[in-house]
């Protein structure tokens, strides 16, 4: 079964001009992406306690990873 984590991504705007986001990436079972959210991600979270693991753990993972580009590819 695949699985999912955030990543950076870079996205051209309609001006040209790259800009950075969290996204969350889905992978097959063969760690090859199979998927992205259309826009980069903004944690709601049930609790002050969560959204602070959110952001400090599994949001700063992603900048230990390649950043992505974002295409209009369908997978």
């Amino acid at each position: 079964m695949g699985h999912w984590n955030y990543r950076v991504m870079k996205k051209k705007n309609t001006e040209g001009q790259y800009e950075f986001g969290i996204y969350e990436v889905y992978y097959d079972e063969n760690e090859k992406v199979i998927s992205y959210t259309e826009n980069s991600m903004t944690p709601v979270c049930g609790s002050a306690e969560a959204l602070k693991y959110e952001l400090e753990v599994r949001m700063r993972e992603a900048f230990e990873k390649e950043t992505l580009e974002y295409t209009d590819t369908d997978f």
